[in-house]
């Protein structure tokens, strides 16, 4: 099986390993899984849906990334009132334009 490199821009999650990324994964759980113990998981900062906002922390969904948030604690409170509207591909994350 070929592995590839290329970054796709589409989606907000992607799976990063020592020979490069993958940047398919709408859901944080499947990019982990993917992932697995030889990868981790970040958001695609060339997803098509630059993040909006310039707070500190940003919600991150199959819609886009909002960067509203002032601190981690209110991010994560957004995350799980959007967790059942989404099924789990919800995250809050440092805002990556800071």
């Amino acid at each position: 099986m070929a592995l590839t490199t290329s970054v796709a821009i589409a989606a907000p999650y992607c799976a990063v390993f020592a020979w490069g990324k993958q940047c398919d994964y709408n859901d944080l759980n499947e990019c982990l899984r993917a992932a697995g113990r030889d990868g981790r998981c970040e958001i695609n900062h060339k997803e098509d849906k630059a993040p909006s906002g310039t707070a500190p922390f940003c919600l991150v969904t199959p819609q886009g990334t909002e960067c509203i948030y002032a601190d981690a604690p209110a991010c994560r409170m957004a995350a799980s009132i959007n967790t059942p509207a989404f099924a789990n591909k919800v995250v809050c994350v440092a805002n990556p334009n800071r």
